[in-house]
């Protein structure tokens, strides 16, 4: 994860939020992310791959207390740019997280599962520093967005090449592996391409927000009971 986000990525990273679907995207998945997540003011919350800090301006205007933690480097020093001293940042790995257990509120891994080298024990260090809850944000291996992703793939690089996506299925079987019995709720955001937007946005909205097993991008949160 650490070469594919190189500088040239970061640099051209926060290009595509100022399209027009950039940002419809990031509206829509932002939103599905407040419905599922219930983000409240005064939590505390770990972004694991945090990247250039999109999500956590958006957990900052909730009012909430944000630390940031990303493998690149690049990625950070734009997150860094852009917060100035809003939010504290780390760089380190998923894998192995440089903090006590039960540091945090919530822990939130977005679009990250799907770049780490190991995905099991991502989740166990994220369930080993939360006290309450993990947000995840997942782009869906069922997707017709996620086709489209591997047939440009193979014409031209990208760094959807690289990545692993996941279905809810798989999430509730990787989940299962690391909690056992657990509480999830989920919804998914963008059944419709992105292209389809401007004609087919009111059908969008209709759709988008349930427990569709086809959306392009997946939140999900996971509550977490821990011996006293």
């Amino acid at each position: 994860m650490k070469v594919l986000f190189n500088e040239r990525v970061a640099q051209g990273y926060d290009r595509w939020f100022d399209t027009k679907k950039g940002a419809m995207a990031d509206r829509f998945e932002k939103e599905l992310i407040s419905r599922i997540a219930e983000p409240k003011p005064g939590e505390i919350i770990l972004d694991v791959g945090c990247g250039t800090a999109n999500h956590i301006q958006y957990f900052l205007e909730r009012g909430m207390k944000t630390i940031g933690l990303d493998i690149s480097f690049p990625m950070l020093r734009v997150a860094q740019n852009k917060l100035r001293e809003r939010g504290e940042l780390c760089l380190g790995r998923a894998e192995a997280l440089p903090f006590k257990a039960n540091s945090f509120d919530c822990v939130s891994l977005i679009t990250t599962l799907e770049f780490v080298e190991d995905p099991l024990k991502t989740l166990q260090e994220a369930v080993r520093v939360s006290r309450k809850k993990i947000i995840l944000g997942i782009l869906n291996k069922y997707s017709l967005t996620a086709l489209g992703r591997k047939i440009k793939g193979i014409f031209r690089p990208s760094i959807y090449n690289k990545a692993r996506f996941y279905s809810i299925r798989e999430l509730k079987k990787l989940l299962t592996k690391v909690l056992g019995k657990h509480y999830l709720n989920w919804g998914s955001t963008l059944i419709l391409p992105l292209s389809f937007q401007e004609w087919f946005g009111g059908l969008e909205r209709i759709l988008s927000f349930r427990k569709n097993p086809f959306g392009t991008f997946l939140a999900v949160r996971v509550s977490i009971k821990k011996m006293q």
